[in-house]
């Protein structure tokens, strides 16, 4: 009689249970484009609202490039991807310090540069925007990789091993 009580007891606590964490691809998109967009926004209204003071510029050119960092790793982030949003990451931060030396080496280059400075200027801009969008898009395919591959113990009569099953990609 103490194993049909325990039985329903048992049963009924593994309902209460919530459902496992699954990763959200459209609230990483979100994040990611909203860390983007604010950076941007920001950088913008520093850039030209502003006292249109050299210090000013600097800051608002590198509010941008900084937003564009920020971005991938926020969107990976809130999808449980840390390591992928740091990888992604990497490029638009690379822009950002090349950018930051320019601004260090030449502080005049966002206003007055001249072409050389503007072309390293305008070139890791663009490889920023570029590479933080690709970052902040590849989050919403986290469900594809959480289910692509799988990995299961195998044991069989004087074998141990473990069995890769699933697509690569």
């Amino acid at each position: 009689m103490a194993v049909t009580l325990l039985v329903p007891s048992a049963h009924a606590q593994e309902s209460d249970r919530p459902p496992p964490h699954e990763p959200d691809p459209a609230l990483g998109f979100i994040t990611g484009a909203s860390v983007f967009l604010v950076g941007f926004g920001l950088g913008g209204v520093l850039l030209t609202a502003s006292s249109q003071s050299r210090a000013d510029q600097n800051a608002g050119w590198l509010t941008i490039q900084s937003g564009f960092a920020l971005a991938p790793l926020a969107a990976h982030a809130v999808t449980g991807e840390w390591t992928r949003g740091a990888l992604f990451a990497t490029v638009p931060t690379a822009a950002a310090l090349t950018s930051g030396t320019v601004i260090a080496v030449f502080p005049d280059a966002v206003a007055n540069g001249q072409l050389p400075k503007q072309r390293v200027l305008w070139g890791s801009f663009g490889v920023g925007l570029f590479s933080s969008v690709v970052g902040i898009v590849d989050a919403t395919f986290v469900r594809k990789r959480l289910h692509a591959v799988t990995l299961s113990p195998s044991v069989g009569a004087g074998t141990v091993g473990l069995d890769v099953g699933g697509t690569l990609w």
